[in-house]
């Protein structure tokens, strides 16, 4: 582009008439400005190979937004650090440029005093410190989980489902999506397709996740007093429901899923499974592709 300008210069140099003066002017303006719009649409993307040439591709932008309410106590500073060390804000930043896209973009607030919950009246998911601390505490009593990493591992899986399970209520008012049903088994249903299919380690966190939040488990649990827990604790129907999808997704790879069911109904879901997760995922991905 420089070659252009100096080509003008010298063209100014020799007192070329004003009227080609004013009209070469006019050209050198567009071409800086062209030159300028070019610079930005670099700034923004990365070239990359389009059918055989080299085409602009521009980078997604993240429609979903995390803000971090400063710690009241070292209890909560714990919490904060869990979710920023884990990595979870990562996976939904990514999910939010792909597959649930927000206009305006979506706000999840970490430290509110309610919660988890997604307040529609102020478009925002709404996770509170202590939350977090409940989830590692009921995560060190199950005894499943014998070192701290593992303990931390555990508990930021089940806080990605219950993201998950928000962000879900969020995209179907987002997108008027019809509910013909329970809500819950739909919002199941978005959560179990994201984690099968764009979510290293997704089955393995869409059943242990589970387990933690089934009534069974959460008897004897301080978790159980949690609003969100009242409101959303997984009956052993939807927890079924969830190990269904799992198994249907992959019958071979799942085939031992059902092994502590009795065998009457084992089999039921073994011939159920894979027609329910392949509508399932096929009426999701209507909404998760558009």
């Amino acid at each position: 582009m420089n070659r252009y300008f100096i080509f003008f210069d010298q063209l100014v140099a020799k007192k070329i008439s004003p009227k080609f003066l004013r009209a070469s002017s006019r050209l050198r303006f567009i071409c800086a400005l062209l030159c300028l719009t070019l610079s930005c649409f670099s700034y923004a993307g990365t070239d990359q190979p389009t059918g055989g040439s080299y085409g602009l591709a521009l980078d997604p932008v993240p429609t979903v937004n995390f803000v971090f309410l400063t710690p009241a106590n070292t209890q909560q500073q714990q919490a904060k650090d869990i979710i920023q060390h884990s990595s979870i804000l990562a996976t939904i930043k990514q999910l939010s440029q792909t597959r649930y896209i927000f206009a305006p973009s979506l706000n999840i607030v970490f430290g509110s005093a309610k919660g988890p919950n997604f307040d529609s009246t102020k478009g925002q998911i709404q996770i509170p410190y202590q939350y977090i601390d409940q989830l590692l505490e009921h995560v060190s009593k199950t005894g499943a989980y014998p070192t701290q990493q593992q303990r931390y591992q555990a508990t930021t899986d089940a806080l990605l489902l219950t993201l998950l399970h928000e962000i879900g209520h969020a995209y179907i008012l987002d997108r008027a999506i019809p509910v013909l049903g329970n809500s819950e088994t739909t919002v199941d249903n978005f959560v179990v397709i994201l984690l099968l299919n764009d979510i290293h380690r997704g089955d393995d966190i869409a059943i242990n996740a589970s387990r933690l939040f089934s009534t069974q488990a959460l008897n004897n649990s301080n978790l159980r007093n949690n609003t969100f827990i009242q409101q959303h604790s997984l009956s052993q129907q939807r927890y079924q429901h969830i190990l269904c999808l799992v198994y249907g997704s992959n019958p071979a790879r799942y085939q031992r899923l059902f092994d502590s069911f009795p065998l009457a109904q084992r089999q039921q879901q073994q011939r159920q499974c894979n027609g329910i997760y392949s509508t399932t995922y096929q009426g999701w991905l209507y909404y998760l592709d558009n």
